[in-house]
């Protein structure tokens, strides 16, 4: 079976199912009345190589933020939380007033 023909299908039938599944964390998040004090950012997206320097990232994504400093303190818990190795759960979480006991 050539799977490079269904390649394109199959990459946009993912991108839809990741929008399907945004959707529903927003129905979700309405359901338990929490939008006014939820903060949050999501990126999910396949990258795709243009050229041998370029590539182009095709993306689902969303956001609740109520301000700029909002999405700051996000990115920089990303940037603080990466690791290129496995992540260790009680760095993640320090901080954060959340106990795993």
């Amino acid at each position: 079976m050539d799977l490079d023909k269904y390649k394109d299908m199959g990459r946009e039938g993912f991108l839809f199912e990741i929008q399907k599944i945004a959707l529903e964390i927003e129905a979700l998040i309405d359901e338990y009345g929490v939008r006014d004090e939820l903060m949050s950012l999501m990126i999910i997206g396949l990258i795709d190589e243009v050229d041998e320097d370029n590539h182009q990232l095709k993306a689902i994504y969303g956001y609740n933020l109520r301000s700029r400093d909002e999405l700051d303190e996000l990115c920089t818990f990303a940037q603080e939380s990466y690791k290129d190795d496995d992540p260790d759960i009680d760095d993640l979480i320090k901080g954060l007033g959340i106990s795993l006991n």
